[in-house]
């Protein structure tokens, strides 16, 4: 349905970046992946600039032939100041342009960056403090926690995520559950891998979160479903 290039080496900040041209019509599904993404979007309407915050549900797009899709996604710890994640869970908001190929995050215009030049985009947006990473929310993410008290961290990681350490966690385990189903994994064994506290359980996890079941996907074409992240 698209053609796809994707590097994962391209600042501390960024998890990937993806560039995805659409070849027939059709809509994409996107689900959780724990990080915030900015995304240029061409299409036969114009070029558009959305900023979408951690989403918690599955999101879909319609697309065409021709569209096209850049998208940033950066980690969960990185911070924009501007537009703070726990006032874009599960948002999207549409910058300003200012120009053909460029747009506005605040007061300050940036040229859309190419696949060549992101790592230029993004050192700026960091030199600007557009965007930083919080340290203890990284700690946290890293598995290696900074010493804080819990409603510091709790206020941190809400504050830089929009998330709550719970449902972070929640998310992070539906994705592993739904890689390993992916795989074959029978749905009895990925509950308990994963601690789950039975097969029920899990069904309604995967529901909630990546809006699918373990048979949905057992019965599913290979391929056929978003992979998450």
């Amino acid at each position: 349905m698209h053609q796809l290039e994707r590097r994962d080496d391209v600042h501390p900040l960024v998890e990937t970046v993806t560039h995805s041209v659409f070849t027939s019509t059709g809509s994409v599904e996107f689900l959780p992946d724990q990080c915030w993404d900015i995304t240029f979007i061409r299409n036969r309407q114009g070029t558009f600039v959305l900023r979408t915050g951690l989403t918690t549900r599955p999101i879909q797009f319609d697309v065409e032939p021709g569209d096209e899709n850049f998208t940033i996604a950066f980690k969960p710890f990185a911070y924009m100041p501007l537009m703070p994640g726990d006032v874009m869970r599960d948002e999207g908001v549409m910058l300003d342009m200012a120009g053909p190929d460029r747009f506005m995050l605040g007061t300050q215009s940036f040229e859309i960056p190419r696949l060549d030049s992101v790592e230029d985009f993004v050192r700026r947006l960091a030199s600007t403090e557009a965007v930083g990473a919080n340290r203890l929310v990284a700690s946290v993410v890293s598995g290696h926690p900074d010493a804080a008290t819990e409603r510091t961290l709790q206020r941190h990681f809400l504050k830089t995520t929009g998330l709550t350490l719970k449902t972070y966690g929640q998310i992070a385990r539906a994705r592993r559950a739904l890689t390993m189903l992916g795989a074959g994994t029978p749905a009895a064994e990925v509950a308990y891998a994963l601690g789950y506290s039975d097969q029920p359980h899990l069904i309604r996890s995967l529901r909630t979160f990546m809006g699918t079941t373990p048979g949905q996907v057992a019965r599913a074409p290979k391929g056929s479903l978003s992979a998450p992240g």
